[in-house]
């Protein structure tokens, strides 16, 4: 939702669709009576259709907003993780507590014993094949194989 590795959105802003089915309307009303109407937000859908026409190379429009953190291990660079903010980076670098700034393409630094770098990532390296969502991937595809494609969907939201 925050879209930190500022990919193009796949299906923004649909909303709640009109013909969810009763269970899953009826929780989405729990939900609303419980949080307000600002207790969750981007509520969108994709068909099985949509998923399986998607570039998975298809790359960010720009680099990651987090910086990708690196360290030198006996076989090379190994990443370790990413960064919104690092109190290391920002001092070295002279940012001021909170802010933000884009940085180019492969633009790196060195800073005590880890590497930095901005990146711009593929789709295929935000969703892996094999990672968290291969069990609503595989979901899907076996109700889309009984019921078609554009008959199965995910219905997401967001809370606060």
């Amino acid at each position: 939702m925050r879209n930190y590795a500022n990919f193009r959105p796949l299906a923004a802003g649909r909303g709640f669709p009109a013909d969810a089915s009763a269970a899953l309307s009826g929780r989405f009303a729990q939900l609303a009576e419980w949080y307000g109407e600002d207790g969750f937000h981007g509520t969108t859908w994709v068909t099985w259709a949509e998923v399986e026409a998607v570039d998975w190379d298809e790359p960010a429009e720009k680099p990651d907003s987090r910086l990708h953190e690196y360290r030198q291990t006996p076989i090379g660079l190994r990443m370790t993780g990413k960064s919104s903010w690092s109190a290391e980076f920002a001092e070295a670098v002279g940012l001021e507590l909170g802010e933000v700034r884009e940085w180019p393409e492969g633009a790196e630094w060195l800073i005590g014993d880890t590497l930095y770098r901005a990146v711009t990532i593929r789709r295929r390296d935000a969703v892996t094949a094999t990672g968290e969502w291969l069990p609503v991937w595989e979901a899907m595809k076996g109700l889309a194989e009984q019921h078609g494609d554009d008959n199965v969907r995910l219905v997401v939201w967001f809370d606060d």
